[in-house]
Protein backbone atom coordinates (compact mmCIF):
# COMPACT_ATOMS: atom_id res chain seq x y z
CA UNK A 1 0.00 0.00 0.00
CA UNK A 2 2.99 2.54 0.89
CA UNK A 3 4.08 1.85 -3.11
CA UNK A 4 0.45 2.60 -3.74
CA UNK A 5 0.30 5.43 -2.56
CA UNK A 6 3.52 6.97 -3.54
CA UNK A 7 2.96 6.03 -6.95
CA UNK A 8 -0.68 7.76 -6.93
CA UNK A 9 1.20 10.41 -4.88
CA UNK A 10 4.11 10.55 -6.29
CA UNK A 11 5.91 11.29 -3.19
CA UNK A 12 8.76 8.99 -2.24
CA UNK A 13 9.98 7.75 0.73
CA UNK A 14 7.41 7.10 3.03
CA UNK A 15 6.21 4.79 5.69
CA UNK A 16 3.08 3.99 7.42
CA UNK A 17 2.71 6.44 10.84
CA UNK A 18 3.09 3.78 13.79
CA UNK A 19 -0.37 2.85 15.68
CA UNK A 20 -1.82 4.23 12.07
CA UNK A 21 -2.48 1.30 10.00
CA UNK A 22 -5.37 -0.43 9.48
CA UNK A 23 -6.50 -4.15 7.93
CA UNK A 24 -9.33 -6.22 7.71
CA UNK A 25 -11.32 -8.70 4.82
CA UNK A 26 -14.68 -8.80 3.66
CA UNK A 27 -15.72 -11.72 2.04
CA UNK A 28 -12.64 -11.62 -0.74
CA UNK A 29 -12.04 -8.10 -0.88
CA UNK A 30 -9.31 -6.41 1.52
CA UNK A 31 -9.00 -3.90 3.03
CA UNK A 32 -6.80 -1.16 4.43
CA UNK A 33 -6.28 2.53 5.84
CA UNK A 34 -2.52 4.19 6.98
CA UNK A 35 -1.78 7.86 7.11
CA UNK A 36 2.07 7.82 6.32
CA UNK A 37 4.61 9.91 7.60
CA UNK A 38 8.44 10.94 5.91
CA UNK A 39 10.47 7.80 6.19
CA UNK A 40 14.37 7.64 5.33
CA UNK A 41 15.59 9.77 2.70
CA UNK A 42 12.53 11.75 2.37
CA UNK A 43 13.00 15.41 0.48
CA UNK A 44 11.66 18.49 1.34
CA UNK A 45 8.98 17.54 -1.62
CA UNK A 46 8.24 14.59 -0.03
CA UNK A 47 7.49 16.53 3.49
CA UNK A 48 5.37 19.17 1.89
CA UNK A 49 3.13 16.39 0.07
CA UNK A 50 2.69 14.69 3.56
CA UNK A 51 1.53 17.73 5.42
CA UNK A 52 -1.55 17.84 4.00
CA UNK A 53 -3.14 14.71 2.61
CA UNK A 54 -0.76 12.76 3.96
CA UNK A 55 -2.31 13.40 7.16
CA UNK A 56 -5.33 11.90 6.96
CA UNK A 57 -6.22 8.14 6.20
CA UNK A 58 -5.41 7.04 2.97
CA UNK A 59 -7.69 3.84 1.95
CA UNK A 60 -7.27 0.71 -0.40
CA UNK A 61 -8.86 -2.06 -1.42
CA UNK A 62 -7.57 -5.65 -2.57
CA UNK A 63 -9.86 -7.43 -4.53
CA UNK A 64 -9.13 -11.41 -6.16
CA UNK A 65 -6.93 -10.73 -9.05
CA UNK A 66 -5.64 -7.34 -8.77
CA UNK A 67 -2.80 -5.09 -6.87
CA UNK A 68 -3.88 -2.94 -3.99
CA UNK A 69 -5.33 0.31 -5.35
CA UNK A 70 -5.99 3.41 -3.87
CA UNK A 71 -9.35 4.32 -3.23
CA UNK A 72 -9.47 8.08 -1.49
CA UNK A 73 -8.34 9.82 1.31
CA UNK A 74 -10.30 11.32 4.20
CA UNK A 75 -11.11 14.97 4.23
CA UNK A 76 -9.22 17.37 6.37
CA UNK A 77 -10.00 17.89 9.04
CA UNK A 78 -10.74 14.44 9.41
CA UNK A 79 -14.60 12.97 9.18
CA UNK A 80 -13.21 10.22 11.10
CA UNK A 81 -15.66 8.06 8.71
CA UNK A 82 -13.76 5.15 6.81
CA UNK A 83 -17.20 3.91 6.14
CA UNK A 84 -17.10 5.75 2.68
CA UNK A 85 -14.29 3.40 2.12
CA UNK A 86 -14.41 0.31 3.54
CA UNK A 87 -17.44 -2.13 5.42
CA UNK A 88 -19.37 -0.41 8.10
CA UNK A 89 -18.57 -3.23 10.22
CA UNK A 90 -14.69 -3.37 9.69
CA UNK A 91 -15.02 0.77 10.00
CA UNK A 92 -16.42 -0.35 12.94
CA UNK A 93 -13.74 -2.74 14.34
CA UNK A 94 -10.94 0.33 13.25
CA UNK A 95 -13.01 3.10 15.49
CA UNK A 96 -13.74 4.92 12.77
CA UNK A 97 -17.16 4.39 11.58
Amino acid sequence: MTQTWEHAKRVGHIQPRPGNFYYGSCGTTHYAAARFEAGAGATGDDRVQLQDEGSGLQFFRLSPGTAWWFVGSDTYPATGDCSRFAPADLARRWNCS
